[in-house]
Protein backbone atom coordinates (compact mmCIF):
# COMPACT_ATOMS: atom_id res chain seq x y z
CA UNK A 1 0.00 0.00 0.00
CA UNK A 2 2.93 2.57 1.08
CA UNK A 3 4.94 1.63 -2.16
CA UNK A 4 1.93 1.60 -4.58
CA UNK A 5 1.48 5.54 -3.01
CA UNK A 6 4.92 6.36 -3.51
CA UNK A 7 4.88 5.18 -6.94
CA UNK A 8 1.56 6.62 -8.07
CA UNK A 9 2.43 9.88 -7.14
CA UNK A 10 5.79 10.01 -8.96
CA UNK A 11 3.84 8.56 -12.13
CA UNK A 12 2.10 11.95 -11.92
CA UNK A 13 4.91 13.86 -11.30
CA UNK A 14 3.55 14.94 -7.53
CA UNK A 15 7.11 14.47 -5.82
CA UNK A 16 8.53 17.17 -7.44
CA UNK A 17 9.48 20.74 -5.16
CA UNK A 18 6.63 22.29 -4.30
CA UNK A 19 3.92 20.11 -5.20
CA UNK A 20 0.78 20.03 -3.65
CA UNK A 21 -0.86 16.40 -2.88
CA UNK A 22 -4.65 16.52 -1.98
CA UNK A 23 -5.31 14.46 1.06
CA UNK A 24 -8.29 13.08 -0.88
CA UNK A 25 -5.58 11.74 -3.66
CA UNK A 26 -3.73 9.87 -1.18
CA UNK A 27 -6.73 8.17 0.36
CA UNK A 28 -7.92 7.64 -3.06
CA UNK A 29 -4.71 5.94 -4.25
CA UNK A 30 -4.53 3.61 -0.78
CA UNK A 31 -8.30 2.59 -1.50
CA UNK A 32 -9.02 3.85 1.62
CA UNK A 33 -11.93 6.59 2.95
CA UNK A 34 -13.38 8.36 6.60
CA UNK A 35 -16.84 7.02 7.20
CA UNK A 36 -19.44 9.22 7.03
CA UNK A 37 -20.43 8.10 10.58
CA UNK A 38 -18.78 5.97 12.88
CA UNK A 39 -16.72 5.24 15.93
CA UNK A 40 -13.51 7.54 17.11
CA UNK A 41 -11.76 3.39 16.16
CA UNK A 42 -13.28 3.60 12.75
CA UNK A 43 -11.72 7.21 11.98
CA UNK A 44 -8.29 6.62 13.94
CA UNK A 45 -7.85 3.35 11.56
CA UNK A 46 -8.28 5.47 9.03
CA UNK A 47 -5.98 8.29 10.01
CA UNK A 48 -3.46 5.00 10.90
CA UNK A 49 -3.66 3.83 7.38
CA UNK A 50 -2.64 7.27 5.95
CA UNK A 51 -0.69 8.73 8.58
CA UNK A 52 1.77 5.23 7.75
CA UNK A 53 1.85 5.42 4.15
CA UNK A 54 2.57 9.30 4.11
CA UNK A 55 5.12 8.49 6.53
CA UNK A 56 7.05 5.71 4.14
CA UNK A 57 7.15 8.35 1.12
CA UNK A 58 8.21 10.59 3.71
CA UNK A 59 11.32 8.82 4.49
CA UNK A 60 12.21 7.69 1.15
CA UNK A 61 11.94 11.39 0.05
CA UNK A 62 14.16 12.92 2.84
CA UNK A 63 16.78 10.19 1.01
CA UNK A 64 16.33 12.55 -2.11
CA UNK A 65 16.38 15.86 -0.15
CA UNK A 66 13.00 16.54 -0.11
CA UNK A 67 10.34 16.63 2.81
CA UNK A 68 6.61 15.99 2.57
CA UNK A 69 4.72 18.16 4.57
CA UNK A 70 1.13 17.92 5.65
CA UNK A 71 -1.37 20.85 5.74
CA UNK A 72 -4.69 20.53 7.05
CA UNK A 73 -5.56 17.59 5.37
CA UNK A 74 -3.46 18.63 2.39
CA UNK A 75 0.17 17.36 1.67
CA UNK A 76 3.31 19.37 -0.18
CA UNK A 77 6.90 18.94 -0.77
CA UNK A 78 8.98 21.88 0.65
CA UNK A 79 11.30 23.88 -1.44
CA UNK A 80 14.61 23.21 -1.03
CA UNK A 81 14.64 26.80 0.76
CA UNK A 82 11.89 25.26 3.47
CA UNK A 83 13.85 22.43 4.44
CA UNK A 84 15.82 24.36 6.60
CA UNK A 85 13.35 25.19 8.81
CA UNK A 86 12.48 21.17 8.95
CA UNK A 87 16.04 20.45 9.79
CA UNK A 88 15.97 22.94 12.70
CA UNK A 89 12.70 21.15 14.02
CA UNK A 90 14.04 18.34 13.55
CA UNK A 91 17.61 19.14 15.53
CA UNK A 92 14.84 20.79 18.43
CA UNK A 93 13.11 17.25 18.73
CA UNK A 94 16.62 15.42 19.50
CA UNK A 95 17.43 17.67 21.88
CA UNK A 96 14.57 17.68 23.66
CA UNK A 97 14.83 13.65 23.94
CA UNK A 98 19.03 13.90 24.73
CA UNK A 99 17.44 16.14 27.36
CA UNK A 100 14.79 13.91 28.58
CA UNK A 101 17.77 10.56 28.30
CA UNK A 102 19.97 12.74 30.33
CA UNK A 103 17.40 13.45 33.19
CA UNK A 104 15.92 10.14 33.50
CA UNK A 105 20.02 8.79 33.71
CA UNK A 106 20.99 11.30 36.23
CA UNK A 107 18.28 10.61 38.39
CA UNK A 108 17.68 6.80 38.34
CA UNK A 109 18.15 4.86 42.05
CA UNK A 110 21.61 4.06 42.00
CA UNK A 111 20.99 -0.15 42.44
CA UNK A 112 22.80 -1.96 40.25
CA UNK A 113 20.05 -4.25 38.70
CA UNK A 114 18.49 -1.12 36.61
CA UNK A 115 21.18 1.68 36.68
CA UNK A 116 22.48 3.13 33.38
CA UNK A 117 25.68 2.25 32.68
CA UNK A 118 27.81 4.40 34.05
CA UNK A 119 29.33 5.88 31.33
CA UNK A 120 25.34 7.23 29.96
CA UNK A 121 25.61 10.82 31.14
CA UNK A 122 29.20 10.98 29.38
CA UNK A 123 27.83 9.52 26.27
CA UNK A 124 24.39 11.84 26.54
CA UNK A 125 27.06 14.65 26.84
CA UNK A 126 29.12 13.96 23.82
CA UNK A 127 25.89 13.20 21.78
CA UNK A 128 24.53 16.92 22.67
CA UNK A 129 27.86 18.69 21.93
CA UNK A 130 27.73 16.54 18.72
CA UNK A 131 24.73 17.43 17.36
CA UNK A 132 25.37 20.84 18.12
CA UNK A 133 28.62 21.17 16.27
CA UNK A 134 27.46 19.36 12.80
CA UNK A 135 25.18 21.88 11.70
CA UNK A 136 26.97 25.18 13.39
CA UNK A 137 25.18 25.66 16.66
CA UNK A 138 26.54 26.88 19.37
CA UNK A 139 27.35 24.47 22.16
CA UNK A 140 25.53 24.56 25.72
CA UNK A 141 27.92 24.32 28.13
CA UNK A 142 26.09 24.33 31.21
CA UNK A 143 24.11 21.19 29.81
CA UNK A 144 27.34 19.57 29.45
CA UNK A 145 29.32 20.36 31.92
CA UNK A 146 26.12 19.25 34.00
CA UNK A 147 26.29 15.89 32.61
CA UNK A 148 29.64 15.45 32.95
Amino acid sequence: MSKELLTTLRERGLLEYGSVIKGEDVRDILGIEYPEVGTKKDFDEVALAELGAVDYVRNILLGEGKFIASHQGDYRILLPSENKRQVDAYMSQADRKLRRAHKLSRNTPSAESYRPHANSDVRIAMKIGNARNRVGIKRDTKTVQAAA
